[in-house]
């Protein structure tokens, strides 16, 4: 008798399991500030002080802060609960395995939803947008097309294999909702726990000032930390896609366009729009590759690192640096802007018009351009190291995937110019537009799928082939499926 192989509740894959660990991370961050909150009285004596409503501000901005994580927190208790009893009651009444698989899958997608809901429940946004509802929608309806022009460019940083689209807008919807949630969140905290829970110095009235002085290190290290953890669980369940820092450059830009459009609706349609036009000229148009962009596409850069490292230690030093540079540069944008945008007219008196298209850009350049410079070096890099690496791939080729791969389809597919030529050649040289455009997304599928055998050839010439990716047998049947539809149609 065969022993019955056991359900559970969890994801049996170990990168799934910690990639669930990551998602709920970031729940027992915004647990450990309750905690904090509720340990740590008030320094402030609000009695002594004259502020005997501070406290009460203090506890309505609390509940908005956690309102809804309680709440779910308590639902998914309840759910783990009737899920685990209900498998303990199939088991005992020899239910089919299958049907015992069908309860623990419903369960595990309801507890990521719900995990990845919660943040973005930000009361703070609900209130705005239901008080603002137009000014959300125009601000969404300015911004989406910024974006979806930024993420296309992001797509084409990559010549060779690339990033599928959809994991490309997996991260921007990350980024958006879960760490701009997340973000908010953590920010929110700090504006409540700052304003009591630490005593002030000289005058206890200026109670803004530790909240103002500690806000842009809270910021950018919570901000940078709920970006990350997109592009860890992206790199834990799709690491096959990870080829080199190109790959973890354009998933980290991605995830920070997804952050950047969500902050900039929200400042572009804060009172009513009072100040659209500046935040989307300053977000949406001068540092649009910029700020969140580069600050995340360096964190991505690690991880596309740390894929190409063989040590475990390795791999977490060249993560734990590249969120960190991430997080400091993060961190010196936000207090440097800050800083010169509260003495800038100490020093000098500018029109509206020159502080917008002159002063902000400038500003924008000198403390964020330097991120900038790194991605694109490091981006430079991986892209040559990528070529040298398919070359090695394309002339070491496996007798059985030469008809796959020939040797002037090899010369092409090192050329993104040639190939994006042949393509137009094809396209020209059809009869009507509408066999042309069938015939070039062929061969680019064609393109895609040569690319994917010869990337995967040389991640096993390194000795770091992704065991969950397709072996080589079924990338070549892909690759000779494709070449027999278009040898049919040339007939």
């Amino acid at each position: 008798m065969t022993e019955e192989t056991p359900t559970h509740l969890l994801p049996a894959c170990r990168r799934q399991r910690l990639a669930l660990l990551v998602l709920v991370s970031l729940h027992v961050l915004v647990a450990l500030t309750m905690l904090i909150n509720l340990v740590r009285p008030p320094q402030i004596d609000v009695a002594q002080a004259g502020l005997p409503e501070l406290k009460k501000l203090s506890d309505i901005l609390n509940s908005l802060v956690y309102w809804q994580y309680l709440p779910g927190w308590a639902l998914l208790a309840v759910l783990s609960a009737v899920a685990w009893g209900h498998l303990r009651y199939a088991k005992a009444r020899h239910v089919p395995p299958d049907r015992r698989e069908r309860v623990a899958r419903r369960y595990r997608r309801t507890l990521a939803t719900m995990l990845l809901a919660l943040p973005a429940l930000r009361i703070p946004s609900l209130i705005d947008l239901a008080v603002w509802p137009r000014a959300h929608v125009l601000a969404f309806l300015a911004c989406l097309p910024t974006t979806l022009y930024a993420l296309w460019l992001v797509h084409h940083m990559q010549r060779f294999r690339r990033v599928p689209v959809l994991l490309l807008a997996t991260a921007l919807g990350w980024g958006a909702v879960v760490a701009g949630g997340f973000g908010l969140t953590m920010n929110e905290w700090w504006k409540s726990f700052s304003t009591l829970h630490f005593p002030l110095p000289e005058n206890p009235l200026d109670v803004m000032l530790l909240k103002d002085t500690g806000l842009p290190m809270v910021s950018g290290f919570f901000e940078e930390l709920g970006k990350g953890a997109g592009v860890a669980i992206l790199f834990l369940l799709y690491r096959r896609h990870f080829d080199s820092v190109v790959s973890g450059v354009v998933v980290g830009a991605a995830t920070g366009l997804g952050f950047n459009l969500g902050e900039s609706i929200t400042y572009m349609a804060a009172f009513d729009g009072a100040s659209g036009g500046f935040h989307f000229w300053a977000r949406q148009v001068a540092g649009l590759m910029a700020a969140h962009t580069a600050f995340t596409a360096i964190t991505g850069a690690a991880f596309g690192i740390a894929r190409q490292l063989h040590s475990r230690p390795q791999q977490i030093t060249t993560i734990a640096l590249g969120f960190g540079t991430a997080a400091g540069a993060h961190f010196c944008n936000n207090a440097m802007l800050d800083y010169i945008g509260k003495e800038s007219h100490k020093w000098f008196t500018a029109s509206d018009t020159l502080n917008v298209l002159v002063l902000t850009p400038a500003q924008l350049l000198l403390f964020q351009s330097p991120l900038v410079i790194l991605y694109v070096l490091l981006l430079r890099h991986g892209l040559r190291s990528e070529a040298g690496g398919l070359r090695v791939a394309l002339t070491t080729l496996p007798p059985a995937s030469r008809d796959a791969i020939t040797e002037s389809e090899a010369a092409v597919l090192l050329s993104p110019a040639r190939r994006f030529r042949l393509k137009v050649d094809v396209l020209r040289a059809a009869k009507t537009p509408r066999h042309g455009i069938t015939a070039y997304r062929r061969l680019a599928r064609l393109h895609a799928a040569q690319l994917e055998l010869a990337t995967e050839r040389w991640h096993s010439l390194r000795g770091e082939a992704d065991p969950l990716a397709p072996d080589e047998a079924s990338s070549r049947a892909r690759v000779q499926a494709i070449k027999a539809v278009l040898a049919g149609d040339s007939t």
